[in-house]
């Protein structure tokens, strides 16, 4: 018998992070594709505050565990 079950993409995401988390030095592309969102708005939230960046030059860094937090915790932008 095989069980299906439906689940929230975010909560996968969650789950599959909490299996393989590795903290990794992301660019603002890659950051923005774990939130599923573009690049201007992911640094429109980083200029508000919502979400944990360095900035190196003219260059956005971001922390795998970080985005996975956000993510984990729920509400990243408003």
């Amino acid at each position: 018998m095989i069980n299906l079950a439906l689940v929230n993409l975010d909560d996968l995401r969650v789950l599959l992070a909490e299996n393989e988390l590795k903290n990794e030095v992301w660019n603002s592309k890659q950051a923005a594709e774990y939130l599923t969102t573009s690049v201007s708005t992911l640094l429109k939230e980083v200029g508000k505050g919502n979400v944990p960046a360095v900035r190196i030059g003219k260059d956005w860094k971001f922390s795998s565990i970080a985005m996975y937090e956000l993510v984990k915790n729920g509400r990243w932008y408003e």
